[in-house]
């Protein structure tokens, strides 16, 4: 049998990035638009593949030194591609399109460079030189890192909670669960195999015939709350080098949250992150309403004890959100 090969985990032109952490839906895109209008900072990059490296070394799929070592080599990648301008988001209406950017003249002139050793060498030397702030959004990234992924704790970290009721709505209107388990086309997913039957990957084994005997709000309670329990588990607040958010609290005092970002980050707001406030609908006026509508819709499509389900998961939410929200 051939010796294990041991990855080095390389070292990154500048450390400057902050993570943005965060179920999906909980605003994470919300947050990370607020910093990306902030001084010195890039437009932010979704980075989806990450939330599946941390999960396939989980399931001890992957090695955890190559596993460090592709996240960092993607992020040096998007540290030198972005100051290309590739890979970025051109749709103009697009809440992370350059074109809401602060560096949008910045960007589009940043396509006329071209793309040779030199041009490269000179971006790296500026790279060392200003090290501006790159947001890098992941979804359940935190959580996963165990094992040598700690040593993501060194970056400055963003985690992002919203209430139960929110995400149980959101994921259920957009029947986000049903095409997870499908295996939709635009859905980041995998499955594996047990017993002939294609299983979605957010099911333990343990859990398989619950899971396929039960019905559709059933299985949307068994994604929602493998998602969300790791973000209710007070543990998660032990995280070092971290700025916590609840969802509900931007909404209701956004320049609180800029300030707040603006010294986490060491950084300040600039004449452009009121026009993103505006653009992202902050502060808002209709979160009682818009919250008693999910409540009984949510009421309405589920059974007493799934509900009761829901607003346990809520109960707890809101006791961490007495002690690190606003």
């Amino acid at each position: 049998m051939a010796a294990k090969i041991k990855i080095f985990k390389r070292k990154l032109l500048h450390n400057n990035f902050v993570f943005v952490d965060g179920i999906a839906k909980s605003g994470k895109i919300v947050v990370s638009s607020i910093i990306s209008s902030l001084k010195n900072t890039e437009n932010q990059s979704m980075q989806g593949t990450f939330n599946n490296y941390v999960k396939f070394k989980t399931l001890k799929l992957l090695d955890e030194d190559l596993t460090v070592d592709l996240i960092l080599q993607a992020m040096q990648k998007f540290m030198i591609e972005s100051q290309l301008s590739r890979f970025l988001n051109f749709r103009k209406y697009d809440l992370s399109s350059v074109y809401n950017s602060l560096k949008k003249k910045d960007y589009l002139n940043r396509l006329k460079i071209k793309d040779n050793p030199r041009e490269i060498e000179k971006i790296i030397k500026n790279l060392k030189k200003n090290k501006n702030i790159l947001p890098i959004v992941v979804d359940d990234f935190f959580p996963n890192c165990t094992g040598k992924l700690r040593y993501f704790y060194n970056f400055k970290k963003i985690i992002i909670f919203r209430n139960p009721i929110g995400i149980c709505y959101d994921n259920l209107t957009r029947d986000r669960a049903k095409k997870k388990i499908i295996g939709h086309p635009w859905q980041d997913v995998f499955h594996y195999k047990k017993n002939n039957q294609k299983i979605p990957w957010f099911v333990e084994p343990k859990n398989i015939d619950k899971f396929l005997y039960s019905s559709k709000i059933e299985k949307h309670l068994m994604f929602v709350n493998s998602e969300i329990k790791p973000y209710l588990n007070k543990k998660i607040f032990q995280v070092p080098n971290t700025q916590y958010f609840f969802l509900e609290d931007i909404w209701k005092n956004p320049n609180h949250c800029v300030k707040l970002l603006s010294k986490f980050l060491k950084t300040k707001e600039t004449k452009y992150t009121q026009l993103m406030l505006k653009k992202l609908d902050l502060p808002r006026s209709s979160i009682k309403d818009n919250y008693e509508k999910q409540f009984f819709f949510l009421k309405s499509k589920m059974s007493t004890s799934e509900f009761s389900f829901v607003l346990k998961l809520e109960k707890i939410y809101k006791s961490n959100k007495s002690l690190h929200g606003f």
